[in-house]
């Protein structure tokens, strides 16, 4: 079906398509990655395809409908995942370079990468809202800069909170930096068996925080443990580097108070995907000596660049990463709506 009189595309259900119909715009997505982010999206992309030949992925895609273009290209592509009554917007991306395909491939013409992706984006938010077994979706589109798509997600009713995207050179980082904790503490890397203490600290950590209602996994340990799996054994987030990742204990404990996870997301690229400290142990520099621990590891691993993201609105965490550092490089936005 046409979205608007006038446009020449169609969206279809993307479990319709095979993965090779959409690898010429993954290729694409990658490049953007690199360029915004310095991320590697080659495994993200891969997983995709896996999911796209298994009809395993649910959402939409773009697709000239001209009669004399041949097979219909793929200009865009929007999809979902699923988690009890909650989804999850994975991705919403159309072909930068549409304007400047040539016939007979495509009949675009008039169509801007962001016209396409606001429509798959409205197609996928309506579906979503009219399915009785989502209660809840939620969405953070990492690579789209805050604001690019705030008109659809506030007219379908979400709420949107802006997130930062920031980075840091370890040119001159001095790579021999000693570590002290505070008396009392001691500190090792991570092992298989934390799984379970360290989603009980994530969960006591953002009890009551807003980026627990960004993403309610943070909000039980339960969830907590879905998000470290998603992580540390699914590579969600990178490559997960155990060597860099480290706990905090207080001496004599087994339950961590703070935790710091890395994971490669690039050649030369590393990534923060956790750091946190219980309430009661925070302002005692934990943070800025786990932020060193993650920059003397990832120097090992012949890592030129480190990044993290955080909720705006977290004051204390931007101003601990600013003294460390970061400078925001890209915003983004995470978005929430719940079922009345």
């Amino acid at each position: 079906m046409n979205v608007t009189s006038g446009v020449s595309y169609e969206v279809l259900d993307l479990r319709h398509f095979m993965g090779r119909a959409l690898r010429p715009l993954l290729e694409a997505e990658e490049r953007v990655w690199a360029a915004r982010l310095h991320w590697d999206y080659r495994p993200s992309a891969k997983l995709l395809l896996q999911y796209l030949d298994n009809r395993m992925l649910p959402g939409y895609a773009a697709v000239d409908n001209n009669p004399g273009a041949g097979p219909g290209r793929v200009a865009g592509y929007a999809f979902c995942v699923y988690e009890d009554t909650k989804a999850v917007v994975g991705d919403v991306f159309a072909d930068p370079d549409i304007e400047h395909w040539k016939p007979p491939a495509t009949s675009f013409t008039g169509q801007s990468p962001l016209e396409i992706e606001e429509n798959l984006l409205i197609h996928l938010l309506e579906t979503l809202q009219h399915s009785p077994h989502v209660s809840r979706i939620e969405s953070q589109l990492l690579v789209h800069p805050s604001g690019h798509h705030e008109a659809s997600f506030r007219a379908a009713g979400f709420d949107l909170f802006r997130r930062l995207f920031m980075t840091r050179s370890l040119d001159g980082f001095d790579q021999w930096a000693r570590i002290e904790l505070p008396p009392g503490f001691e500190m090792r890397t991570w092992r298989d068996d934390d799984m379970q203490a360290a989603s009980r600290l994530i969960s006591e950590c953002y009890a009551g925080h807003p980026d627990s209602h960004i993403n309610d996994q943070y909000r039980t340990p339960i969830g907590s443990l879905r998000f470290l799996q998603n992580i540390v054994r699914f590579s969600g987030c990178g490559t997960f580097s155990p060597s860099v990742s480290h706990l905090v204990f207080e001496r004599g404990s087994r339950e961590p108070v703070a935790l710091m996870l890395g994971s490669r997301v690039s050649a030369h690229s590393g990534h923060i995907t956790q750091l946190c400290v219980r309430p009661q142990d925070r302002g005692r520099g934990l943070g800025k000596t786990l932020l060193t621990i993650a920059a003397q590891g990832f120097m090992k691993q012949d890592i030129r660049e480190i990044s993290l993201t955080v909720t705006e609105a977290n004051s204390s965490a931007v101003d601990l990463y600013r003294r460390e550092g970061y400078q925001i490089t890209h915003t983004f936005d995470a978005g929430v709506w719940e079922k009345s």
